[in-house]
């Protein structure tokens, strides 16, 4: 598979907008065979110019790049966009419509409730969740959707990662999601690497959504770059006062639309709402066995839940002795169906 001169241009797609470029050249799949002297005379400075041939830079993965035909639609003139990901799993959810979720790593209760009823409308209606990999919102968010979620990473996809990051990523691998990254395979993640990722969980998306973030967050470096390729950006309002509420209260104030419950981030995705079901049995018990999916553990559960720890291990020991739950290695629950 032919990947020059797009992995060679990696780092320039986040320092300078190709797309000018690309179409003064006939676009993407003419640009992917010109010469070096027709890209100079396009406009690429000449300190990029050898960066075209550049063979040693490579994301790693199955590697997507402009003009392929399994490039998001969405990133396409997408300014200062990526040119090229590594990715891993499931390429088709980058023809689903997305919706970011992100928010602060240290959130609370509240926003983990926030972000996992989010993401759960989110792929119910057909659509996918986007965010990036870490702490807190967006791990919750992963959760929520792991078999519908496209987990944007700010280092290469084979960098090593914490234990706990690699677990999650495997969760979404397992169940069909998709990981991706434009960084060269084995680079580490760095400060710089945060923000030029956020561009592209914010270009994934048709909207983003941020649950909880401090006055200076990514969560508002995201919503930054949404707000600049045109895209909603939506925050969930929170307790005033409150550290993890006061980037969405600044988002609010310059005219971030206010979530009022899932079904304002699914109008504005245009997504439309799935029927609501005929209610049921709400016990305890019954919100986990609809935490566990394919298989859960009880951190997990306590976190799509928003039970505390010790209800959900009561439940999951009740459970157990009806025959509706079974333990995997790993800690990890599954359903066995009625008992």
């Amino acid at each position: 598979m032919k990947t020059l001169p797009w992995t060679g241009l990696a780092f320039a797609a986040a320092r300078i907008d190709l797309w000018p470029i690309i179409h003064a050249l006939g676009g993407a799949e003419s640009a992917g065979s010109a010469s070096a002297m027709s890209w100079l005379e396009a406009g690429l400075p000449l300190d990029l110019v050898r960066s075209l041939t550049q063979t040693s830079v490579q994301p790693g993965g199955v590697v997507v790049t402009v003009g392929m035909p399994g490039w998001p639609r969405c990133l396409t003139n997408q300014p200062y966009g990526p040119v090229v990901l590594g990715t891993e799993g499931n390429l088709a959810l980058l023809a689903r419509p997305g919706v970011a979720v992100v928010g602060a790593r240290a959130c609370t209760t509240y926003g983990q409730e926030q972000a996992a009823a989010i993401a759960r409308a989110v792929v119910a209606s057909g659509g996918v969740v986007v965010s990036g990999l870490a702490r807190g919102v967006d791990r919750v968010a992963h959760l929520a959707a792991p078999g519908a979620t496209i987990a944007v990473l700010g280092q290469g996809i084979e960098s090593p990662m914490p234990s706990w990051q690699q677990a999650l990523r495997r969760r979404i691998l397992d169940e069909g999601g998709l990981v991706l990254s434009e960084f060269p395979c084995a680079m580490p993640a760095d400060k710089w690497t945060f923000p030029v990722r956020n561009r592209i969980v914010a270009g994934l998306a048709a909207a983003t959504v941020v649950v909880e973030a401090s006055h200076r967050s990514g969560a508002k470096n995201t919503a930054g770059h949404a707000l600049r390729l045109g895209r909603e950006v939506l925050a969930v309002p929170g307790p005033l006062g409150a550290t993890a509420s006061e980037g969405c209260l600044d988002l609010i104030e310059e005219g971030a639309t206010v979530v009022r419950g899932p079904a304002t981030v699914l109008r504005a995705a245009g997504l439309a709402a799935t029927p609501a079901a005929r209610p049921g049995p709400d016990t305890r018990e019954e919100r986990v066995l609809r935490a566990l999916g394919i298989g859960a553990t009880p951190d997990a559960i306590a976190i799509l839940t928003g039970l505390p720890h010790a209800e959900v291990s009561a439940a999951l020991v009740a459970l157990g002795l009806t025959g509706r739950v079974g333990r995997l290695p790993g800690n990890r629950y599954v359903p066995r169906g009625p008992p």
